[in-house]
């Protein structure tokens, strides 16, 4: 917001302009809690989508899907 209280002008989207700076370690360092809590709650879908005999994905609920009651 500018000194006047009114919005200040916003700069025109032009993304060339934007840089990425990645400083994260190669590999990425996951904690044995941060892989048990993928497992937990992705564990089902993970193993549909690797397992080599089968190509389907078990069905999961989206957000939008739990709230529906038809």
């Amino acid at each position: 917001m500018s000194s006047n209280g009114r919005p200040s002008k916003s700069q025109p989207f032009v993304p060339e302009s934007w840089t990425v700076d990645n400083q994260l370690p190669d590999p990425i360092p996951v904690s044995k809690a941060e892989l048990d809590a993928i497992e937990q709650h992705f564990g089902d879908l993970l193993d549909g989508i690797f397992e080599s005999q089968s190509r389907t994905v078990p069905a999961v609920a989206t957000a939008s899907q739990k709230g529906d009651r038809r």
